[in-house]
């Protein structure tokens, strides 16, 4: 059984990547269930995780995060090297002084800040999320008709390598920190907001790129349609960050035994909502109509925060009971989480921007392995097709 932070501090160090030699072979994940006598349902809701995501593990396109890793070998009665095996390719093993009066949280992933200091690899604890000062490209003097005055702290150069990237998805952070680590030359700058916000600020020449998960609800396709229908005739490419599951964040243990949408229509039941335009909204609004829950009657539906984080926030600070939110924002906040579906989320770029330095430095990232591992590992998405093109629209 693994359920100490040794457990969660060893996978961390030792997960694999995906290797030619486990594709030739069963993986242990799917050989334990099968003697467990486990459907993949039984044990992804035991697990905490969608079928598709354990499906997807059996299959060997995606490394699951510390915590799922942690969860499955748990239900599996097994050891976390067992089922996922060692490999040096993506991970190298340190050893590094630690402050042992602040130690990891059991079940946990432990994250790190390294660093040598008088020749010794030191390791310091480091939050999921946190406040920072963010840094600008200028300062707004007055403001016209048809924009702005800037006094600009860059150069012309460094302007023309800034790339814009509007979208929800936490996990620009982690992409604008690798690209920062292989100085590249090209700056991402995270604009952070909806999906349908991000395909106007594209189409209207403000964004290089623009981050969606929208799902039609008729045909369940995510993205082509609606993006098709927001480009205005713009030809475009759609190219794949990721897949994540999308669910319902709940207090830390889920004391109030939350289980789906029909428990919006309980008394006194608060939500922490998303903006019009956001997938997650559309998902709260598509269930609730399904379900004949008004939505004026859901305390704090008219309430709306600005992404996927801060309705995690709004819960962990007991502002709010539920909210619709991806894994990751529940998980870094300690949070509980109900999976409801997993959703893809793409990457819209215009045919006129493709050949922009910029944009050309980022798709040359989304084919790296070790990004897509980074972001597997960091934030429990399934990465097997980042940087494949899903789509040419026209």
């Amino acid at each position: 059984m693994v359920g100490s932070s040794q457990g969660a501090m060893t996978y961390a160090m030792v997960l694999a990547s995906k290797t030619s030699t486990m594709a030739d072979k069963e993986h242990p994940v799917r050989a334990a269930r099968i003697a467990r006598k486990l459907s993949q349902a039984d044990l992804a809701k035991r697990a905490g995780i969608s079928r598709q995501a354990l499906g997807a593990i059996e299959s060997t396109t995606y490394q699951p995060s510390v915590s799922v890793a942690l969860a499955l070998a748990r239900e599996l009665g097994a050891t976390v090297e067992s089922l996922f095996g060692e490999s040096r390719e993506a991970v190298r093993h340190l050893h590094a002084q630690w402050d042992n009066h602040n130690p990891p949280v059991a079940g946990t992933t432990a994250r790190v800040a390294l660093g040598r200091v008088g020749g010794k690899l030191i390791a310091h604890s480091q939050a999921p999320v946190q406040l920072a000062l963010a840094p600008a490209g200028g300062i707004v003097q007055r403001t016209v008709s048809s924009g702005a005055e800037v006094a600009s702290f860059r150069t012309d150069d460094e302007i023309d390598a800034t790339l814009l990237i509007a979208g929800c998805d936490p996990a620009a952070a982690l992409l604008i920190e690798w690209l920062a680590r292989r100085r590249s030359p090209v700056s991402p700058v995270a604009l952070s907001c909806s999906s349908a916000t991000a395909l106007h600020a594209l189409v209207d020449g403000r964004a290089h790129i623009a981050g969606v998960h929208l799902r039609d609800p008729k045909s369940g396709d995510f993205n082509s349609g609606a993006v098709r229908r927001g480009l205005r005739r713009h030809p475009a490419m759609l190219v794949n960050f990721a897949r994540w599951e999308l669910g319902i964040a709940t207090a830390p243990g889920n004391p109030l035994g939350i289980r789906g949408f029909a428990e919006l229509a309980r008394p006194r039941m608060r939500i922490a909502n998303r903006e019009l335009g956001s997938g997650a909204r559309a998902a709260l609004d598509e269930a609730t109509a399904q379900l004949g829950i008004r939505a004026d009657r859901i305390d704090g539906y008219h309430r709306e925060f600005a992404g996927h984080l801060e309705v995690a926030s709004a819960i962990a600070t007991e502002q709010a009971d539920f909210g619709v939110t991806i894994r990751v924002a529940a998980d870094v906040y300690g949070l509980g989480f109900v999976p409801i579906r997993e959703e893809r989320y793409d990457l819209v770029i215009l045919a006129r921007d493709l050949d922009s330095i910029p944009v050309k430095a980022m798709l040359d990232a989304l084919t790296s392995r070790s990004l897509a591992h980074e972001v597997a590992q960091l934030c429990a998405y399934d990465t097997a097709q980042m940087g494949q093109v899903m789509a040419h629209l026209n």
